[in-house]
């Protein structure tokens, strides 16, 4: 093998997936000023590891070189872009094919025509200009765009096969092999409702708020803000750490915010209150809020435990809408905290939700978050009903997923168990 310094090599990598990184950052939060629709659920880019490249030069039959690494791994960038909907990643396809720096050099679309293991999505080599300090130089990048459904089978896919043991295969690759009709099935679904949903929208004139939502604007948001911080610093620390102790990480990604002035306005009013600073301070419990959204229902009490050790947090109430759903089908596990705030002179002592759910969960709590606000919050009798039969579906796929883990489980520990040597 040729002496490489790795790190002088994947240095211009990491410069181009930062640029294209921060393109999408751009977009994203572009499109959730004003409560925009934003068809970018989640952004998530890697660098592929040493060790992974060693290995699928070898794998492909080519010399450990630098060259052979920059001419034949196309992928050692990677950025992946997860939308809402089918017609989602063609917004996103034209948005990369009009940026000037960026330039598509390769096509390949695995939703038209799936790989063998039913793994859908679409992937673009593409080229982008780093400038470098002796010359700008065009380093490849591969972004993958695909829906919530195609993420959730692909990461299932990945962590039964890769990351679990390998025991009990025929069982995995069935259950793979079926989930995957059925998430193309629903991606199919949800694209006709939110279709359905922009023909006829009845989105409420925001002007109709225009005032009442001065009122939150002017309100001093600052304690929400820091503890805003608070929360994702724990939450990726804490993602950081799984990532490194755990064979498979439960999380597969966290979002925070903060309640837009609109949606303040709209709970409040909801609950009968006034629009004001000491109602939105008293009466409304989630002006902050995180979203812990993890691959398996058996995931879910491994971060509430976690949650539970933290001796900064302190948990005020629980809401179990997975054994309980709400009457519109929507399943998550919430909790209500208080976490402490540092601020000068003093501590403040701020309440949070924590939502706690499956990838299908949060599939379809976006199908319906994004149709309610199509509809102004008024949805027609039959849509509901649909939502509510997706909503069970979705549910029957995370029962039957975990309970293949937990035969894995209990086959893997037999497995363990005969093939460790016996004492004598």
């Amino acid at each position: 093998m040729q002496n490489i310094n790795i790190d002088k090599l994947l240095f211009k990598y990491e410069a181009a997936l930062k640029i294209i990184k921060t393109k999408f950052d751009i977009i994203y939060n572009e499109l959730n000023q004003n409560d925009k629709y934003n068809y970018i659920e989640y952004i998530k880019s890697r660098i592929k590891s040493e060790q992974s490249i060693y290995n699928k030069l070898s794998k492909n039959g080519y010399e450990i070189t630098e060259d052979n690494i920059e001419n034949h791994i196309h992928d050692i960038a990677g950025i992946r872009i997860v939308c809402s909907f089918l017609s989602d990643i063609e917004k996103i396809e034209e948005l990369i094919k009009k940026d000037e720096d960026i330039t598509i050099i390769k096509r390949k679309d695995y939703i038209s025509n799936p790989k063998n293991n039913g793994y859908s999505s679409l992937h673009l080599i593409v080229k982008v200009p780093v400038p470098l300090l002796a010359k700008a130089e065009d380093v490849e990048v591969e972004i993958q765009i695909r829906t919530i459904a195609m993420d959730m089978w692909a990461s299932l896919e990945h962590k039964l096969f890769y990351k679990a043991p390998k025991y009990n295969q025929i069982s995995k690759t069935n259950l793979i092999n079926d989930f995957s009709v059925e998430t193309r099935r629903i991606d199919n679904l949800m694209e006709k409702m939110i279709k359905k949903s922009e023909e006829h929208s009845n989105i409420i004139n925001d002007n109709y708020y225009d005032k009442k939502i001065e009122i939150i604007k002017k309100s001093n948001m600052l304690k929400y803000q820091l503890a805003e911080k608070v929360l994702k610093e724990k939450a990726e620390n804490l993602n950081y750490e799984l990532s490194n102790t755990k064979n498979v990480n439960p999380i597969e990604h966290i979002k925070t915010r903060i309640k837009k002035p609109l949606n303040i306005v709209r709970k409040l009013e909801r609950l009968n209150y006034d629009i004001t600073e000491e109602n939105m301070n008293n009466h409304i419990h989630d002006l902050v809020g995180i979203r812990i959204v993890c691959s398996f229902l058996s995931d879910l009490k491994e971060i509430e435990k976690i949650i539970e050790q933290d001796r900064s947090i302190k948990i005020i109430k629980r809401k179990n809408y997975i054994d309980n759903p709400k009457s519109n089908g929507y399943r998550s596990y919430h909790l209500n905290i208080i976490i402490p705030v540092q601020m000068i002179g003093k501590t403040e002592y701020v309440e949070a939700e924590v939502q706690i759910r499956t990838i299908a969960m949060d599939m379809w709590a976006t199908l319906e978050h994004k149709i309610c606000y199509q509809k102004g919050g008024n949805i027609p009798e039959p849509m509901k009903e649909r939502l509510k039969l997706i909503s069970n579906y979705i549910n029957k796929m995370d029962i039957s997923i975990d309970d293949l883990i937990k035969k894995n489980n209990e086959v893997d520990n037999i497995k363990k168990l005969e093939l460790k040597p016996k004492k004598h």
